[in-house]
């Protein structure tokens, strides 16, 4: 009896653990028929409302202007104390630039009575200078007439007719030691000279350069072309209309404020002895005192002497001149 009771209650067990495994089966729904569907009562839709999609654009969405706007409180931003600018000194001037320093000068002297004469002359003497190199120029201009009465005979003669222009550059090598070159033109009357050409080169030394006072000496060679007029001049017992010679060229000259007074003195002096004997010797002198009589006016004296050894009569070997006259300054 109690296996009977043991398989009757397996079997319930095996037919439970089936029921439940078997699918549900979907509920049965009875047919309706079509005459008994009863009409629903209609239900009315609302509109549905859509948000609106926000699309980003590159341009900014400006807000309808709703009145006076007010900018945000933006907080001080603390700059950095700046220290004040230091005032720069004015800049020092150019030392190259340069100078030009000189004076213009004239002079006319009349005397009548037994002898008539009048005199005039012109003169320029004037220097562009750097500190390291200096352009000299110079012209003058001289004439002389003078007129005699004898036995009823009116006389008028030329005393004294010459110019001259000249130029020389001069370039320091050192502080000290500078080259120079030159150039000259020269005509004189009384000695028959049509025109006299010099070329000069050569070397020489500052013995003292400062703004006041200069002094140089040098030496050098020069090539001289005289050209004489009429049928000629005699040198060495021979007629020439043209001679040509090289000499040797030694000198000096220097330049000299008068120690705080308006006064300014100049000389120069150079001496030509020819390399070869038959050609002789030229010497030149030039002296010159200014005295400020104003800012740009001043008062001159010069000395002016030329020796020649080979001048023949009526021309003297020796030639001196005073010149007094009026300059007038430029430059600084």
């Amino acid at each position: 009896m109690k296996k009977s009771l043991f398989l009757l209650l397996a079997l319930g067990a095996t037919t439970l653990v089936r029921a439940q495994e078997a699918p549900t089966a979907a509920p049965v729904t009875p047919a309706v028929d079509a005459t008994q569907v009863v009409p629903q009562e209609a239900v009315p839709v609302q509109n549905s409302v859509v948000a609106p999609v926000v699309v980003p654009d590159a341009s900014p969405v400006l807000a309808p202007d709703t009145g006076p706007r007010v900018a945000p409180a933006v907080a001080p931003v603390r700059v950095p104390a700046v220290a004040a600018p230091v005032p720069l000194a004015p800049p020092e001037p150019l030392v190259a630039a340069g100078r030009w320093d000189g004076d213009f000068n004239a002079g006319f002297s009349l005397s009548a009575g037994n002898t008539d004469s009048q005199s005039f002359n012109l003169g320029l003497d004037t220097s562009y200078q750097r500190p390291d190199d200096k352009l000299s120029l110079s012209a003058q201009y001289l004439e002389s007439r003078a007129r005699s009465v004898t036995n009823g005979v009116v006389t008028t003669s030329i005393t004294a007719l010459q110019w001259r222009l000249g130029g020389r550059y001069d370039r320091d090598i050192t502080p000290r030691e500078f080259g120079f070159v030159g150039l000259e033109f020269s005509h004189d009357r009384i000695r028959q000279l049509d025109l006299r050409s010099v070329i000069s080169s050569g070397l020489g030394h500052h013995l003292v350069k400062a703004r006041d006072d200069q002094w140089d000496v040098y030496g050098g060679l020069t090539y001289r072309e005289d050209l004489y007029g009429g049928s000629g001049v005699l040198i060495n017992d021979v007629l020439q209309t043209r001679m040509e010679t090289t000499e040797i060229l030694l000198g000096q000259e220097s330049s000299h404020q008068l120690g705080g007074t308006p006064a300014r003195l100049r000389q120069k002096f150079v001496l030509y002895p020819s390399l070869f004997t038959d050609k002789g010797t030229r010497a030149t002198l030039d002296a010159g005192l200014t005295l400020d009589l104003h800012k740009s006016l001043s008062l001159s004296v010069k000395l002016q002497g030329r020796y020649d050894s080979l001048a023949q009569a009526p021309a003297e070997k020796y030639d001196l001149l005073f010149i007094t006259g009026l300059s007038v300054k430029f430059g600084s």
